[in-house]
């Protein structure tokens, strides 16, 4: 930037240079090093102060009568009687290759002269081969300086240079890792990166280090950034000059506005969602338009920047810098943070969370829900933490949706802590407490779920009811718990008493008392009665598609579970071929690391290993179980299953030995996770005596498959299908013993 201005010093293109941009980022440091430079080449430089309009009247007017006006021209300008500016320019234009730097020109209107703003070019600021003017100033609106003036962003330091000013200040704080860590939280604010530096270089410093100086940040921020000798040195203070400057312009809102966006996580897109005008403008008390410019102030003076470029359809998006955001922080009041969450809530509250298309919003609202849940429970209302609590509410089921199935816990957890003053009975508690138990639920957590959802349902029953839908919801996953916890008997008759009471509430097509169908169905197969069960899967098939659409997450839920009853009744061909067109529509919708894809290969490979394409099916798992280990974890009851496939799939193939460690290792992993009498459980039981027979070591296969058989006959019955194979296979096993 210094030699693009140097050339334009040494051949001057007509138009004075605006360096322009946030608070700090060391403007004023840029030009002071462009005339140091012009001095050292000989030429005049002069150096005047834009931040009050007389004290730059009367500084220009001395420059004149140094440059050699007559002292009656001068007396005249300054009485109004004649053009102060044009007795100015009358002698610049006489001198060549000067340097005239307007410092600090942050309001424009300073700049003015009479009638003429500082854009109309025919004021103090000029078209002018003469020399060049350099102006520094936070104003970037090309608009605000008109054609004759060239706007030259100067913006933060990357991490790696912002570590190099660090480095060079505090040479003994530590490695570069660490001061790129600290110059990224700093935002790369050459102001805040001086600040840092000069800190830590300091012998008396409490800090000694980068990274013990940005664990104190955030606790000790106004002490180790707002120690300064004047306001435009302190970070903490710097930019409140800019709203003060907007203030004098009559746009004051911009000072809330600003500590409202700073409630947002600081350098994300603060989506278009959280800007809606009405919603800030109902939660300051202001109105639409003066909400947009008091956003257009923000831009124009670099405390907001634009966001990533949007779609066409899609309003802009803006960015908060890290310290002009933790600056902001220092001065919030509960009418701050209440319109913050509020403007949270209703974004939260337009989008879907069973809508794949809007899951990439989600993921975009995403830091500023963390953001809020910042937030200190005494800088809220209680209308405020409600409405944070609310955001996240809708936000679990989006990330369960999308996959995400272990983030809810940890946005719960500091949810329910922030929201602790509402009580354990508010509705928006409760709605926390269930989203954590369906948390533990997904990640396999059967028992903590179970206990979880218990205490929520008493709790719902005493304050809201048993027909309101908070409750009947708590009802229907403690019923889908039964089914995933393989108590199919219980399971069966709680989505049964549930279903009877959804229907009456919320109707027959209502999608929770159509996904409580969908699990009373999984009972129903689980317990053998296949066709019933498919039966059921088809009529929910077309309902959910008429309702919800045909690639509804829930349609292809529905979908999945009518292959595995074709699968379990043996119609293979009909089972690979459905679940050849989930896998693909689900890849579609959902994309290769989600969950449910994953289970969809899953399935799939079972069935090809049973049409005795065993090799393929195991690469196919292999590849299923490289991802889902890494995406849910050892111990969750989908690796386990795929886990048990490989093991049917590498027996298929006649590697007896190694599938039977496979499966031993699967069977001790179901015990203690699924518990010994679950179904799955049963699944690799069998299998693991089918293997051992193959083996030859047959006492020991009997022994296993005994033991099965009993727990299947009590728990499942004699007549169940799991029950029978496990009786014909040890039947023969003791016939191939003669």
């Amino acid at each position: 930037m210094l030699e693009l201005l140097s050339s334009r010093l040494s051949a001057p293109d007509g138009r004075f240079q605006v360096l322009a941009g946030l608070g700090g980022t060391g403007k004023t440091t840029l030009a002071l090093a462009l005339a140091e430079r012009a001095e050292r080449q000989g030429r005049r430089v002069w150096w005047v102060s834009a931040t009050e309009q007389r004290s730059l009247l009367g500084s220009l007017l001395q420059l004149a009568l140094t440059l050699g006006a007559p002292a009656t021209q001068v007396e005249e300008a300054r009485a109004g009687v004649r053009n102060a500016a044009d007795v100015l320019w009358e002698r610049l234009e006489a001198e060549r290759g000067w340097l005239l730097v307007f410092d600090n020109a942050d309001d424009t209107a300073t700049l003015a002269l009479g009638d003429a703003p500082a854009r109309d070019g025919s004021g103090w600021l000029r078209a002018t081969y003469a020399g060049l003017i350099v102006v520094t100033s936070r104003v970037k609106d090309q608009r605000d300086w008109g054609r004759h003036g060239v706007v030259v962003p100067v913006l933060c330091l990357d991490a790696t240079a912002g570590a190099r000013v660090l480095q060079d200040l505090a040479p003994h704080a530590g490695p570069a890792a660490e001061a790129q860590l600290l110059a990224q939280r700093l935002g790369g604010l050459p102001l805040g990166l001086h600040q840092a530096g000069v800190y830590l270089g300091s012998p008396f410093a409490l800090e000694r280090t980068f990274s013990s100086y940005l664990e104190a940040l955030d606790d000790r921020f106004p002490l180790l950034m707002g120690q300064a000798s004047d306001p435009r040195s302190g970070v903490t203070h710097t930019w409140e000059l800019s709203l003060d400057a907007l203030a004098a312009q009559d746009r004051a809102q911009a000072r809330p506005l600003l500590r409202v966006l700073s409630c947002f996580a600081p350098s994300a897109d603060i989506t278009s969602s959280l800007l809606d005008l009405q919603v800030l403008g109902d939660g300051l008390g202001m109105a639409d338009m003066s909400v947009r410019s008091g956003l257009e102030a923000l831009l124009s003076v670099g405390l907001l920047e634009l966001g990533a470029t949007p779609g066409c359809e899609e309003a802009a998006s803006v960015v908060v810098h890290p310290l002009v955001a933790a600056a902001s922080r220092q001065h919030l009041d509960v009418y701050i943070t209440t319109a913050a969450a509020r403007a949270l809530r209703v974004a939260t509250g337009r989008l879907r969370p069973d809508d794949p298309e809007d899951w990439p919003f989600w993921l975009r609202l995403l830091p500023h829900v963390r953001s809020l849940l910042c937030l200190p429970p005494a800088a809220l209302s209680d209308r405020g933490l409600a409405a944070i609590a609310w955001a996240v509410v809708s936000s679990c089921p989006a990330l369960r949706w999308s996959g995400a199935w272990s983030a809810p816990e940890a946005l719960t957890r500091d949810a329910l802590r922030q929201a602790e003053s509402l009580g354990p009975d508010h509705e928006a508690v409760l709605c926390l407490r269930y989203q954590q138990a369906l948390a533990a639920l997904y990640q396999g957590r059967h028992t903590e779920a179970e206990s979880q959802l218990s205490g929520i349902l008493t709790a719902q029953l005493d304050t809201l009811g048993p027909d309101h839908p908070a409750t009947l919801a708590t009802r229907h996953e403690s019923a889908h718990l039964l089914v995933e916890q393989g108590r199919l008997v219980e399971a069966e008759s709680a989505c049964r008493d549930v279903l009877r009471d959804q229907l009456r509430v919320l109707g027959p097509e209502h999608p929770q008392t159509l996904a409580t169908r969908h699990w009373l169905l999984r009972a129903v197969g689980e317990r053998g009665r296949y066709a019933e069960a498919e039966a059921g899967y088809r009529d929910l098939l077309v309902i959910r598609t008429r309702v919800l659409g045909p690639e509804h997450p829930y349609t292809l839920m529905t979908y999945n579970n009518l292959g595995l009853q074709l699968a379990y009744q043996g119609r293979l061909a009909e089972a690979e071929l459905m679940y050849s067109e989930l896998v693909e529509t689900r890849l579609r919708v959902f994309g290769s690391r989600h969950p449910y894809t994953l289970q969809a290969r899953a399935n799939r490979a079972g069935v090809m290993t049973e049409l005795g394409r065993g090799q393929e099916a195991e690469q196919e798992l292999r590849d299923v179980l490289e991802t889902e280990l890494r995406v849910l974890g050892a111990e969750h009851v989908n690796v386990l299953d795929a886990r048990y496939e490989l093991a049917r799939a590498i027996s298929a193939q006649g590697r007896h030995r190694e599938a039977e460690t496979e499966l031993r290792a699967v069977i001790a992993l179901e015990n203690r996770v699924l518990g010994p009498e679950h179904h799955l459980v049963g699944d690799a039981r069998l299998a693991l005596g089918e293997t051992l027979a193959s083996q030859g070591r047959i006492e020991e296969a009997i022994t296993e498959l005994r033991g099965l058989l009993d727990i299947q006959t009590h728990i499942l019955g004699p007549a169940n299908p799991r029950t029978a194979a496990t009786r014909e296979t040890l039947t023969a096993v003791e016939a191939s013993r003669t």
